[in-house]
């Protein structure tokens, strides 16, 4: 059985009776998500606020999944769960400066696994931010950048995300500035080639992000790609960009 547990909430876990793989498997609570129970199995997620002995609550979401296979390097035939390459791409981000949730309790076990992550404290998903109606100019050109900033982030760490919603950018305002983490990695891959297919996850921003007006799309493109002006070869890409894009809402009609 692959495990990881966070020693600084191995006291909090252990009084609340959650500190094993047997005890969190149990925990029965209402569902945050609907378990999806396609593919041959099931998997959901919960939302549990646990208080300390001093009153103090923190709250933390708990995956469970069983059968939700994928094949790997170290499982070519069975598979492994996919929370396995989520666990680790959260590691792999960490470690590369990228804001992710933070790990509390990863386990995985044949086809059962468990990730236990520290809820993202007065965060919002982008989906939900009002950016076009709450913000002025000046905001909405930090939190682009703020956003571009991240993503680019991900890319420069070798990480092809494969599912960059809005709902999976959440965003806290702080201090006049913007603070963003991504969530949601299974399935994500680290790759060589992220250099061409960073592209994918652009469209899929692009295409997902319906709250943004083109002005605030242009100034996301030029703080990614880290320029002033649109080159010929930039505005190429973000005409392939959109129409991509508009291919996809189009379909999705």
């Amino acid at each position: 059985m692959q495990s990881s547990i966070s020693p600084q909430h191995l006291a909090l876990l252990t009084q609340h009776n959650l500190a094993s793989f047997e005890q969190i498997w149990a925990y029965e609570g209402d569902w945050f998500e609907l378990p999806n129970r396609e593919r041959g199995g099931w998997s959901g997620v919960n939302f549990i606020e646990l208080t300390d002995k001093i009153g103090n609550k923190q709250s933390f979401y708990l995956k469970r999944q069983q059968g939700h296979m994928r094949r790997a390097w170290r499982h070519p035939i069975v598979g492994e769960p996919t929370f396995v390459r989520e666990f680790e791409m959260i590691e792999h981000l960490q470690r590369h400066n990228v804001k992710t949730p933070n790990l509390v309790f990863f386990a995985s076990k044949q086809t059962q696994a468990i990730l236990l992550t520290e809820g993202l404290k007065d965060f919002v998903s982008l989906d939900k931010l009002q950016v076009s109606t709450s913000m002025c100019i000046a905001q909405k050109r930090l939190l682009m950048s703020q956003l571009a900033n991240t993503v680019r982030l991900m890319h420069q760490a070798h990480v092809q995300h494969r599912s960059l919603y809005d709902k999976h950018l959440f965003v806290k305002e702080n201090n006049n500035n913007f603070e963003v983490a991504l969530i949601d990695f299974e399935k994500s891959r680290i790759t060589p080639f992220i250099s061409f297919l960073k592209i994918s996850d652009l469209i899929t921003l692009n295409y997902r992000t319906h709250n943004l007006s083109s002005t605030q799309r242009l100034s996301f493109f030029k703080q990614y790609f880290e320029i002033d002006h649109l080159t010929l070869w930039h505005k190429f890409l973000c005409r392939y960009i959109h129409k991509k894009s508009q291919k996809k809402r189009n379909q999705s009609k």
